[in-house]
């Protein structure tokens, strides 16, 4: 099955009561974060995949991370926005309760993935500050954590960190909080300054947050 949209392509295989919904949250959303990263549009319609089978959405992960973990449910791996439909969220543990509204706000997480991908698709040993844009801008927490992490873990291993999200989420409130939009963009841009940059940056927020 297929939806199309002036600037999306929905595929799917089953009947899905909340594309409607879908398309709403992300016709809401859409320019404000392509505003963030000072964006017209995208280079062509973003597609979206609604996977109905758990199994399969996991082969498809294991093409492109080491290890899959059951908590994962979407990505942008191969340039389109990959969803686990909620009905098998649902039949995780991490994701068992969660709601449309969540559900959807996911959906966001990811298009930010992708407006940063058109600047510049670079994501190695940076995936923290992708984290970090995309729960600020796509999915906010309603809290921060403390910030102790190993270092190497974060930069090397984003997925094996326990509360990665959260201490992305930390992590990006502060920059966004207290770095300039030009410094900001100037990382996303370079992610190979920001290798550089990353452990200066750890240490600061440390030390400011915690």
């Amino acid at each position: 099955m297929r939806k199309e949209t002036k600037e999306l392509i929905i595929e799917y295989d089953k009947d899905i009561d909340y594309i409607a919904d879908l398309i709403k949250k992300l016709e809401q959303e859409a320019d404000r974060i392509l505003n963030f990263f000072e964006l017209k549009n995208l280079k062509k319609k973003k597609k979206i995949k609604i996977w109905t089978s758990r199994k399969a959405y996991q082969t498809h992960l294991e093409k492109y991370v080491p290890k899959y973990y059951e908590w994962m449910n979407a990505d942008t791996f191969d340039g389109n926005i990959n969803l686990l439909s909620i009905e098998e969220c649902r039949k995780t543990r991490e994701h068992s309760d969660i709601t449309l509204e969540e559900f959807l706000e996911n959906i966001i997480h990811e298009f930010v993935h992708s407006c940063q991908q058109e600047i510049n698709p670079d994501s190695k040993n940076v995936e923290w500050f992708w984290e970090a844009l995309a729960t600020n801008l796509g999915n906010p927490f309603d809290y921060t954590i403390d910030l102790k992490f190993n270092e190497d873990q974060l930069i090397n291993d984003f997925n094996s960190v326990p509360n990665n999200y959260e201490i992305a989420f930390t992590i990006g409130k502060y920059l966004l909080e207290n770095y300039s939009h030009e410094d900001i963009m100037r990382y996303v841009r370079n992610p190979e300054i920001l290798r550089k940059d990353a452990r200066n940056i750890f240490n600061e927020v440390k030390d400011r947050v915690n």
